[in-house]
């Protein structure tokens, strides 16, 4: 009888900022594989190699497959862009982009899931910045959780947020802390540019390995005229912080 492997075959190209990454499995897990990852299609040729969707258990497969798909589309560019740990929306309008930067776990999807349809989702896993500010775009599943012990893994348009075809320009770069317990109005701190490297850094991939990291995080602070620290209490109070600093400068 054959393997899984022998019977696996490439189902999907997923681009990742730039990067087309194939997706291989079986017959069984070939319909949900496409439906999660059908904003990320793409028929562009493959630049690395393949990531597997194994095993027969669906929701498993998936919430497995995702993490794959970002390492090696993060692999990929290391060196290249600057990968931040974070989410980032865009006005549909201007592509003027925001960057909520965030450790796992610690509000970035619940955030997308919220923001996503007043702004355009690009990601809710990893921001990847060019040198002149370009946020490359990232249309993974959002990883939902619905009382199982494994995330669903559920397409952003599936989720009705909203889509954009401009370029993501790098407006604005935040570092979003939720406070549960945070009364009124977000609370928005200009940091210092060593402060604001020193929040950053931390929530970045391959960083040592670009030529002058330091400098290149310096760029993108002073690109959008000085990071921020937002605390608030619930996603929704974000809406106006985004609308004001995504707003074309007079």
């Amino acid at each position: 009888m054959p393997s899984t492997e022998e019977q696996a075959d490439v189902v999907a190209h997923v681009s990742a900022f730039g990067v087309v990454v194939p997706i291989r499995t079986s017959h069984a897990l070939r319909g949900p594989v496409l439906e999660a990852w059908r904003d990320a299609l793409t028929d562009d040729e493959p630049t690395t190699d393949a990531v597997q969707a194994a095993g027969t258990d669906v929701e498993n497969a998936l919430h497995h497959l995702s993490p794959a798909v970002t390492t090696a589309a993060i692999d990929a560019r290391a060196g290249q862009l600057v990968m931040l740990h974070a989410a980032a929306l865009a006005d549909t309008e201007t592509g003027r982009t925001a960057v909520l930067v965030a450790a796992s776990g610690t509000g970035k999807t619940t955030a997308s899931l919220t923001l996503g349809k007043t702004f355009a989702y690009l990601t809710d896993e990893t921001a990847a910045i060019t040198r002149d500010g370009v946020v490359l775009q990232y249309r993974k599943p959002l990883s939902i959780i619905d009382g199982s012990h494994v995330k669903k893994q559920i397409a952003p348009s599936a989720l009705g947020l909203r889509s954009t075809d401009l370029d993501g320009r790098l407006a604005a770069l935040l570092m979003i802390e939720r406070d549960p317990g945070h009364e009124g109005e977000p609370q928005v701190e200009k940091l210092d540019t060593v402060d604001a490297i020193a929040a950053i850094a931390p929530q970045s991939s391959y960083l040592p390995s670009m030529d002058k990291p330091l400098h290149r995080l310096a760029e993108l602070v002073h690109l959008v005229g000085g990071a921020r620290r937002v605390r608030y209490a619930e996603s929704a109070d974000l809406a106006a912080v985004l609308t004001r600093l995504l707003a074309v400068p007079s």
